[in-house]
């Protein structure tokens, strides 16, 4: 923890993180190990989310807070996906095609407060990878830089998963159409 506490500036910064670091470290190495099924591998996945923590640390505003414990779940499910990338790769991204010519998005269509939570229920079901970059984007209101930082990927990528999952998302809609007839 002194290795966190050495790159924060002031001393409230400090108090700030020692504070989350004892709240939290507990929940985000459950988090993790729920994801990766091993404790070491668990902590080294809390480690890095700690470190992503504080190159954002001015999203946290109240230590404790739903929010706050939403974002460093968040953060950490994310290490612990990278670590499961290196240690079980899987397939190069592709480079995505150009954006889809004409037609209207029907995601925008569904945007209405009736389809808010039937909305909601496709993102949690999109996978890890594309629903961290939802949750950054529009509950977090970060942009591709900042997320790619977080990730550990570049800004173009973020742009590209996001246009997957909007894909994906519109996919689901009208497959599932009859969920989605308030609109």
């Amino acid at each position: 923890m002194f290795l966190f506490l050495a790159l924060l500036d002031s001393p409230e910064e400090q108090e700030k993180f020692t504070e989350i670091y004892e709240q939290y470290r507990h929940f985000m190495w459950y988090v993790a190990n729920q994801k990766l099924q091993d404790a070491h591998l668990a902590e080294d996945a809390v480690q890095e989310a700690f470190l992503a923590l504080i190159r954002h640390f001015d999203k946290v505003e109240e230590v404790h807070s739903p929010r706050t414990k939403k974002f460093l779940a968040t953060i950490v499910r994310s290490k612990a996906a990278d670590i499961l990338r290196k240690v079980k790769p899987e397939e190069e991204l592709n480079e995505y095609a150009a954006n889809e010519r004409g037609g209207g998005d029907i995601l925008e269509q569904y945007l209405t407060k009736e389809n808010y939570h039937d909305l909601i229920s496709c993102v949690l079901e999109l996978e890890d990878h594309y629903r961290v970059i939802f949750e950054y984007k529009y509950m977090y209101e970060m942009g591709d830089a900042e997320i790619g930082d977080i990730l550990g990927i570049s800004a173009k990528n973020v742009n590209v998963r996001y246009f997957r999952a909007r894909k994906k998302l519109q996919k689901m809609i009208q497959k599932e159409g009859g969920r989605f007839e308030h609109a």
